[in-house]
């Protein structure tokens, strides 16, 4: 039984293929996008994960309140799609709707940041990451 199964996998895989259909990961590359690493991110001297954005992260502004509030995140320059479209970020894979909580996070937490744009963060995100997309990764997390 096994066996079929991996056969008819196989054929499918080969059946797409050659319609230039290209199965991919559920998780964007490693390689995409650009890569913040931890070292870089104790460089900064960042105290929470917003700071540590804001330190680390090139392609995107950062609004704060007049209280100094998380208020959103989006791409430098201007949008083809919406010119007020921000950038999803997630932790870990789970979205962040309350930027607060960014502030609220030790910077010492992340392993990684990765900022995927174009055609990376729409391939895996859809058409609300037309800005790009920021992908957190903690130390804790897998």
């Amino acid at each position: 039984m096994r066996a079929r199964r991996g056969l008819v996998l196989l054929a499918a895989a080969v059946l797409l293929g050659a319609c230039g259909i290209r199965p991919r990961s559920a998780l964007p590359d490693a390689q995409a996008g650009t890569i913040v690493t931890a070292e870089e991110i104790a460089e900064s001297e960042a105290t929470t994960m917003w700071e540590a954005l804001q330190r680390t992260v090139r392609h995107a502004r950062f609004a704060e309140s007049a209280t100094g509030a998380p208020v959103r995140v989006h791409r430098r320059g201007f949008s083809s799609i919406s010119l007020l479209e921000d950038m999803p970020i997630y932790i870990d894979r789970v979205q962040v709707r309350d930027l607060m909580i960014l502030d609220a996070m030790p910077a010492r937490d992340i392993e990684r940041i990765q900022v995927l744009t174009g055609v990376h963060a729409t391939t895996y995100y859809g058409t609300n990451a037309g800005d790009g997309v920021i992908l957190i990764r903690t130390r804790g997390g897998r």
